[in-house]
């Protein structure tokens, strides 16, 4: 963000995001801010149905690639990390460690909102621990525990 006093207030959309995160189409996941409380956030994605991988991940039933929800997810925890003010944006970002525990339920289609709640479980000097429930229409369609930390620029 260019102030980092200043967080925004949510919801808000792309134009917000795209202050806080250095992720850009087409690896941009999150579509809007829908609200952030002390060590969480909800966060959606509208699955857009010209996105590019539904050309290729199974096109006669196009599904989003399961690695692709725990991106969005991944990219909540640091929005998470940049609002809560954890985070200096302009010398650090947030780096993707690892994937704990996924769990897909059930898949999700073009055209869908993809519902995210992401939350810190544990954090150690710059490395935090995350738990995440995606939802579509409130059925839970996958739930990812993954690891990030905060990195230099």
């Amino acid at each position: 963000m260019t102030d980092k006093s200043a967080k925004p207030a949510a919801p808000f959309g792309p134009d917000i995001i795209k202050t806080c995160i250095p992720h850009r189409d087409p690896m941009l996941m999150i579509t809007k801010v829908v609200a952030v409380s002390e060590g969480e956030i909800d966060i959606e994605n509208h699955v857009s149905e010209d996105a590019p991988f539904f050309a290729g991940h199974f096109p006669e039933n196009p599904i989003m690639p399961g690695v692709l929800i725990t991106e969005t997810c991944a990219q909540g925890g640091a929005m998470l990390i940049e609002l809560s003010g954890l985070i200096d944006g302009n010398t650090e970002f947030m780096a993707f460690t690892g994937i704990d525990k996924a769990k897909f339920r059930r898949p999700v289609k073009p055209n869908d909102t993809l519902c995210v709640h992401v939350k810190i479980a544990k954090q150690r000097g710059a490395l935090y621990k995350f738990e995440s429930v995606a939802k579509v229409e409130g059925s839970v369609v996958a739930t990812v525990d993954f690891t990030a930390s905060i990195m230099k620029f």
